[in-house]
């Protein structure tokens, strides 16, 4: 249901006329008093221009009406994994061969936590297969894959 800006004046207008008997016997002055009710009305008038003016995107089965509503959603959804991966992953930071750096960006995530374990905590074989719960033959293949990956940056 929509916005009904004389139902909620009317319980804004009741609640102060409570509120400024309150105010009074607190001792407030009458523009305070007044201040602080036209704030309140201020805050009515955006809630009621929010209301009025937001419309509800509706998707529909149909993939040919929402093309520009799926193409804004994917424009809203872009990530910047240059600084997602600078912050998750400290020792990339630390690189200072550009072209290896562009490398170990292009990584997927697991391959950098395990490229991080190897080399830079420096963790055996055998440690990081009991982490991950794989074989040690597993890990030594995904090193070996992202050392030979590497190799070509």
């Amino acid at each position: 249901m929509g916005f009904n800006n004389g139902s909620e004046r009317r319980k804004l207008n009741a609640e102060w006329e409570r509120l400024r008997v309150t105010y009074r016997q607190a001792g407030m002055s009458e523009e305070a008093i007044q201040a602080m009710y036209e704030f309140d009305l201020n805050t009515l008038n955006i809630e009621r221009a929010y209301s009025t003016n937001t419309v509800k995107v509706e998707e529909t089965g149909d993939d040919e009406s929402n093309a520009d509503l799926i193409k804004f959603k994917k424009a809203c959804e872009v990530k910047d994994t240059y600084h997602e991966t600078k912050a998750k992953f400290a020792c990339v930071r630390e690189i200072q061969d550009e072209r290896l750096s562009s490398g170990i960006e292009k990584l997927s995530e697991e391959d950098l936590k395990l490229l991080t374990l190897y080399f830079v905590e420096g963790y055996t074989l055998a440690e990081i297969s009991k982490v991950y719960g794989i074989a040690r033959w597993s890990v030594y293949k995904g090193i070996c894959k992202i050392t030979k990956f590497l190799k070509k940056f």
